[in-house]
């Protein structure tokens, strides 16, 4: 068996390859594999849709570039958010088990999409155990993700649900390299954040405004950043456990319980 190196991975890595790179030691193989995978791509324009609902889907997509929002359209016409896809996101991955689409899809920025055979799916279970396992941990994640929206719809308040939400994309970007230790890009709209957390977008610029002020976020020309960590996550109920990598790790903003490291 090759020896497992972190240094397999360049700098140039795509989202796919940072993500599961942080917590295993990918092998040169296993990189390039993950690579070549990804070299059918598609250009996706700000607003198009891919995927549409009930249509047939026959590829995985995984996010490279941009972000793209799953989304469900109710009879009496309103848009529900399922939920945001973000780089090294895939997508449809168990496509293999299902033959239309329960959901739309489309792009909320100018984005770069991977089109992934099912066949390549099936061929990193044959011989790529630890790949293979990072699909699965990937497939649990977003279950999680899933899980927790449903939590802060019984249990949260407005300011709260927003402000977790917030909290939670900024660990996924930046367990991909696409935030800093302060905050991050927001491509979200108020009425977007809205349809994602089941509010008005009068209650999101309410609930905003009210997390301003008691200096649990800041947001200046799109970059959201958190003034005091450990008062947001404690405000928000925010327990990183369910965005997770294979393993924690010790540089982590947070700690278990939405407790942040001292």
């Amino acid at each position: 068996m090759p020896s497992r190196n972190q240094s397999a991975i360049p700098e140039n890595a795509s989202p796919l390859v940072r993500r599961l790179g942080r917590s295993v030691l990918l092998t040169s193989e296993e990189v390039d594999f993950l690579e070549t995978m990804q070299v059918n791509q598609a250009a996706v324009a700000k607003g198009d849709e891919f995927i549409q609902d009930g249509e047939p889907i026959r590829v995985t997509f995984l996010v490279r570039r941009g972000w793209v929002i799953r989304y469900r359209i109710t009879p009496a016409g309103r848009r529900l958010i399922i939920g945001v896809s973000l780089p090294g996101d895939f997508i449809g991955l168990h496509v293999n088990f299902i033959h239309s689409s329960i959901f739309s899809a489309a792009a909320l920025t100018n984005s770069s999409l991977a089109l992934i055979e099912p066949v390549r799916l099936l061929e990193i279970h044959r011989r790529f155990p630890v790949l293979a396992s990072g699909l699965d941990w990937m497939s649990v994640r977003h279950s999680n993700i899933l899980s927790e929206h449903k939590v802060s719809l019984g249990a949260r308040n407005a300011a709260q649900r927003i402000l977790h939400f917030l909290l939670e994309l900024w660990v996924r970007l930046e367990q991909v390299g696409l935030a800093n230790d302060k905050g991050f890009e927001l491509e979200l709209t108020q009425e977007q954040i809205g349809d994602c957390m089941g509010l008005s977008t009068v209650h999101v610029n309410r609930s905003l405004s009210r997390l301003g002020k008691d200096k649990l976020i800041r947001i200046d020309k799109g970059a959201v950043t958190f003034p005091q960590v450990s008062r947001s996550i404690g405000f928000a109920d925010f327990d990183e456990r369910f965005l997770m990598d294979f393993a924690p790790r010790p540089d982590s903003h947070f700690g278990n319980k939405g407790i942040p490291r001292t």
